[in-house]
């Protein structure tokens, strides 16, 4: 059985603990999207990993992690990561593979995304800046660089010398040297493996595909443009991957109130000492960028939409133990848009217009108590999909099944 875990919301999610914790039933947990914008913490009794590249699988169990092509690579975030785990008493050597056909994030890119950031003055989007759109933008252009350029020295400096012409040429970019990069490639290179190979070698394999970042931010379906620069949504997996795949389970993980980073339309967005709160007790600061998340109620709306476009079959939700001891919660169960009801955005350029419309609900003193239970049906009732799982505290094993 192939399954994948996804965010159907703006990110931030819980996907890295919730990914890591279904791996155990899986032969390998496969990235096939986004970059090191990514941050999935996961907290270990002992210790806690935060992934941006390697793969959510849990490293005390017989799975294995697999970087597909549809990931761009810094390779001084990977090297790091490896290095990280390997300070641990994990083993990674032939337990982590990357496909030679991934991307290079390169130096260029993080000074592009820094520029266009600044150019863009107030319609910037708030990126990570770690180099991500330009690299995909390198990608769709043409001239970007791969992982199998490496293996060829000859093929490598032409690219590199083309490469570093093209970002004089069209950005005013230049003197950039590409020292580390080779460095960290020796690295990672015992690593680095034919797709396929791969497939030869692991095509009865079970895999669980792990999404990063969520539906809302998605290049195609999410809130344009303040989105990232690759396929979040289930859609994605077959062309992130690079074969046909069949995904059995589609599993959407949710926040019981919702987050976002960077700019972009928010309808139940929470600013003051009310926004403060829930960002203070739910820890929300990026776990890539250290900012400070913004912090509004769970909007159903949103949640009908995305489990719409991206085909859910369950939900996971996370973190109702943050808001553990409210007296009341607030759910915004439809928008109204001049006058009129809507309780599914279809046009998601009408988000920055929309009021919401609340329902408030009684708060819970634990995930025993029924007030909580009541909180889960009523969005069970409202989005149409179950609740399979919810997430108790902040530990890979603090999950629970209904």
């Amino acid at each position: 059985m192939n399954a994948v875990i996804f965010g159907l919301q703006w990110g931030d999610e819980g996907k890295g603990k919730i990914t890591t914790k279904l791996s155990r039933d899986f032969d390998f947990v496969v990235r096939y999207s986004g970059g090191s914008n990514a941050g999935h913490t996961v907290e270990y009794p002992d210790f806690k990993l935060i992934h941006h590249l390697v793969p959510s699988f849990d490293v005390r169990a017989n799975v294995k992690g697999y970087i597909s092509n549809g990931v761009v690579v810094d390779l001084g975030v990977l090297k790091r990561e490896i290095e990280e785990l390997m300070s641990k008493g994990i083993e990674v050597e032939n337990r982590l593979f990357i496909s030679n056909l991934c991307h290079v994030v390169l130096p260029f890119h993080k000074l592009l995304d820094e520029k266009l950031e600044s150019v863009k003055g107030s319609k910037a989007v708030g990126t990570t800046k770690r180099g991500i759109g330009p690299s995909y933008a390198d990608k769709a252009h043409r001239v970007g660089l791969r992982l199998c350029d490496f293996e060829n020295e000859i093929i490598l400096d032409e690219k590199l010398e083309f490469i570093a012409m093209f970002y004089e040429s069209v950005y005013d970019i230049s003197d950039i040297s590409f020292d580390e990069v080779l460095h960290d490639y020796q690295y990672i290179s015992k690593f680095v493996i034919s797709p396929i190979q791969f497939r030869k070698d692991y095509r009865d394999a079970s895999l669980l595909f792990e999404g990063t970042q969520g539906v809302l931010l998605d290049v195609d379906v999410g809130t344009y443009p303040y989105v990232t620069s690759s396929y979040c949504s289930t859609s994605g997996v077959e062309a992130g991957f690079g074969f046909p795949v069949t995904v059995d389970k589609k599993i959407g993980v949710f926040k019981a109130y919702l987050t976002r980073v960077g700019e972009g339309p928010f309808p139940t967005e929470l600013y003051g000492s009310e926004g403060e709160v829930l960002r203070r007790v739910g820890g929300e600061y990026g776990a890539t960028t250290g900012r400070p998340r913004r912090c509004g109620w769970l909007d159903l709306p949103l949640l009908r939409y995305a489990i719409e476009v991206s085909g859910c079959d369950e939900m996971i939700i996370t973190k109702a133990d943050v808001l553990s001891g409210f007296e009341y919660v607030k759910v915004g169960v439809n928008y109204r848009l001049a006058g009129r009801k809507l309780e599914m955005p279809y046009n998601l350029q009408v988000l920055s217009e929309v009021e919401v419309d609340y329902v408030k609900l009684p708060g819970w003193k634990n995930l025993e108590d029924s007030n909580f239970d009541g909180f889960l049906k009523f969005i069970e009732s409202e989005v149409g999909c179950k609740i399979t799982m919810v997430s108790t505290g902040p530990r890979v094993d603090d999950i629970v099944e209904r």
